[in-house]
């Protein structure tokens, strides 16, 4: 084992300049057997949990839900620290739906929504929990004006304009933040018709949630952050691979330039040596 470590570390400082330590994406039994714990955060679509079970299978696990129907971002931010109080390794953040609601009480807008996504996402950063966001299907305009005001929405180009918004924004968030997210609203809409995949308006019926738990299980069997070269393990070519790319000897597509960006700052630099060399030693 000495003998391992003592050749990795050569190898390494021979290359010279070196890599941040990341949270692995993928969502495997730690080299101590410790199953991950998974948080999920939101309002009543990931409240239901009806999108967990496949999952759930496949970490070996339980994903813990604290998310609560009806709640909006506001709401979410001020249960957020009791939230993860069950110290967490992933999260999956879920807000957006009731912000939106324009003609209720559970109307937060669209600036306060993105200070309190904010909020969440680098609270949970900052204590090393893995935020995957999840960015929620498109609303039925038909089936949700039966209990919401049409004439309110319609300065706005009617609620599915006013509510695109949000998804933006999130989206915007997920990209400012480094986060692996789940793009509900793509998904649903590049089905046929998405209306056919929700029972309300809203809330996604059983076909649906299926789509939202085939989502996650690709999600969560993402390449680990570190695991430059795809091969499914981080070693040694990882670094050498990352440090190529840095000096310009090699371009990177979007998923390795992803799992590259160990320090979660959005491009590759020589602080991500740094964090890749810690990485490595760590599974010495």
């Amino acid at each position: 084992m000495k003998d391992n470590k003592k050749a990795l570390c050569v190898a390494l400082a021979s290359i010279f300049v070196l890599a941040p330590f990341a949270m692995s994406l993928m969502l495997k039994a730690r080299s101590d057997d410790k199953k991950p714990v998974v948080l999920a955060f939101g309002d009543s679509i990931t409240a239901s949990g009806r999108w967990f079970s496949e999952s759930e299978k496949l970490l070996g696990t339980r994903i813990i839900n604290k998310a609560v129907g009806g709640w909006n971002s506001k709401e979410g931010r001020a249960a957020f620290d009791s939230a993860i109080s069950v110290k967490p390794d992933i999260m999956l953040l879920s807000f957006g739906m009731n912000d939106s609601a324009f003609d209720m009480a559970k109307y937060v807008p669209l600036e306060d929504y993105v200070d309190n996504m904010r909020y969440m996402i680098t609270t949970a950063q900052k204590k090393g929990i893995k935020v995957i966001l999840v960015i929620e299907n498109p609303i039925g305009a038909d089936d949700y004006y039966t209990r919401h005001d049409k004439t309110a929405f319609e300065p706005y180009g009617g609620i599915c304009n006013f509510y695109y918004n949000y998804v933006e924004a999130a989206r915007k968030l997920a990209k400012e933040y480094n986060l692996v997210y789940m793009d509900m609203f793509d998904i649903f809409s590049s089905q046929d018709d998405y209306n056919k995949f929700l029972q309300d308006g809203v809330h996604p019926n059983d076909r649906g949630y299926k789509l939202y738990e085939r989502a996650l299980a690709e999600t969560i069997i993402k390449r680990d952050i570190g695991d430059v070269n795809g091969d499914g393990k981080i070693t040694a070519k990882d670094y050498i691979m990352l440090r190529l790319a840095i000096l310009g000897y090699k371009k990177l597509d979007d998923e390795s330039v992803r799992c590259a960006d160990l320090n979660g700052n959005g491009k590759i630099d020589p602080q991500d040596y740094i964090k890749l060399r810690q990485k490595l030693l760590k599974q010495l």
